[in-house]
């Protein structure tokens, strides 16, 4: 009876190593995540379970990590990080008859209540409840190797002809980017009614400026010259081989009339951008970008660099100058959906990409945040 039972605790034992989850849990802000070994857990009604092929490293991770107020008493101690995924349906609640065990998907991390006006039409950011179930924000994310999805109504599913790596990015940088072009669309092509030499300005080369680049070729006016501004000259060359028309060095020696002026004169006829889109978001990038902006042009704020830093706006020159100004943070369902089409299409190719062990994405968020990553950087699982 007890080599029966010995057997049966072994086997158990091989069993749940076989089925267990590692998850990295934020225990301490600002210290390195610990590993956890977990059960697999099951689909919830109305939800399933992702097995995570590939999380996303994002900077909304360092400031998670951090604690550093960027998102103030939303991410709990011992949540698992990484809201950008892509995986296989483990699995699935049996009455959600849209998806199946062994679907590819990527998850849409930003669910709402589900129930209100917006969340019902995909735009679940601006929940009128401002009910948030942000996977791996406030409820568990990627960096481990099963993720709870409490609604497949918030998962996309990936087609052949996108490779997992890619697709997990697509929910938070690609979607973001795309949603911040979107949002100068209608201003350049008004411009663009009545002058043939318009300019837009892209500030940032990282991950969320390469998509940009793109995403402009893609929807802009033919013929809108896209410029990429950053510090990095080796970022700057890959904005270049995404297709950005000019690139200008911005680093860190080189004073604001120079900033400004050099950007002027790379607007072309204009001397100024009809639209700019701002990926670093720090004081110096705001200024100087209100300073280049034409008459009537459109300022879009993307990047979270500056933190709680107060951005200064000249009141009268803004007003005469008529100049628009939105914050962009990621964007709806129904774009992804677009996001993944253009992308299945071969009409966009993700930035360059890292692959890195679960049990470095502390590690990977240090770099990131040194400025070290060059392109995406992915936890492959």
């Amino acid at each position: 009876q007890k080599d029966t039972h010995s057997h049966a605790a072994s086997f158990s034992r091989k069993v749940f190593s076989i089925m267990a989850r590692r998850s990295m849990r934020l225990v301490e802000f600002g210290k390195p995540f610990q590993l956890m070994k977990e059960e697999v857990p099951t689909a919830p009604k109305g939800g399933a379970v992702v097995k995570t092929e590939f999380a996303g490293v994002c900077h909304s991770d360092l400031h998670s990590a951090d604690g550093d107020g960027l998102f103030p008493n939303l991410v709990p101690l011992q949540t698992v990080l990484g809201h950008e995924i892509a995986g296989t349906v483990h699995a699935i609640d049996p009455s959600c008859g849209q998806f199946k065990v062994g679907d590819k998907v990527a998850v849409y991390f930003h669910g709402g209540c589900g129930d209100c006006g917006r969340c019902k039409v995909g735009e679940t950011t601006a929940c009128l409840k401002d009910v948030k179930h942000w996977t791996g924000i406030n409820e568990d994310g990627g960096f481990s190797d099963y993720v709870i999805v409490g609604d497949v109504s918030v998962m996309v599913k990936v087609p052949d002809t996108v490779a997992m790596d890619t697709a997990c990015l697509l929910p938070c940088s690609g979607l973001t980017a795309y949603n911040a072009v979107c949002t100068i669309v209608p201003t350049v092509q008004d411009f663009a009614k009545y002058t043939a030499d318009c300019a837009v300005l892209l500030v940032g080369a990282g991950g969320l400026g390469l998509w940009g680049v793109q995403f402009c070729k893609q929807l802009l006016p033919a013929g809108v010259r896209v410029i990429s501004a950053d510090v990095d000259e080796e970022k700057l060359a890959a904005a270049k081989e995404s297709g950005c028309d000019e690139t200008i060095v911005w680093g860190k020696d080189v004073d604001e009339g120079n900033a400004v002026s050099v950007a002027k004169k790379a607007c072309g006829s204009l001397g100024a951008a009809v639209a700019a889109i701002d990926f670093v978001d720090v004081p110096d990038t705001f200024r100087r970008v209100q300073k280049i902006m034409a008459r009537g042009g459109m300022h879009v704020l993307v990047g979270l660099l500056g933190g709680s830093a107060p951005g200064e706006v000249p009141l009268m020159p803004f007003v005469l100058g008529r100049h628009h100004m939105s914050g962009v943070a990621n964007g709806t369902l129904p774009q992804l959906k677009d996001v993944m089409s253009l992308m299945a299409q071969g009409k966009v190719k993700s930035p360059p990409i890292s692959h890195h062990p679960l049990e470095k994405a502390y590690d990977v968020i240090q770099d990131l945040k040194a400025g070290k990553v060059k392109g995406r950087a992915v936890i492959k699982l």
